[in-house]
């Protein structure tokens, strides 16, 4: 099953699973994302990073809606 590697320069999102293509990218100015994956064809890896972008997503909304409660419940205390 292919390794592939994921890169982003503005909104266009690459997924690679050849290195040599890998360095190019680099060199035009493409960042390396923090997230590969094992997928047996391109439309699965990419499907794979927008379930793992997803779920991100979501642990940052109920991150922040904590993080908003407890400081009301902070200011209402003091």
């Amino acid at each position: 099953m292919p390794h592939y590697v994921f890169f982003v320069k503005n909104t266009d999102i690459r997924a690679l699973d050849s290195i040599s293509e890998q360095v190019e990218l680099l060199k035009s100015g493409y960042q390396k994302i923090d997230f590969e994956s094992e997928a047996a064809d391109y439309t699965a890896a990419m499907k794979d990073l927008k379930q793992h972008h997803d779920a991100n997503t979501e642990a940052n909304k109920q991150f922040t809606g904590d993080i908003t409660f407890s400081a009301i419940i902070e200011s209402l205390l003091r």
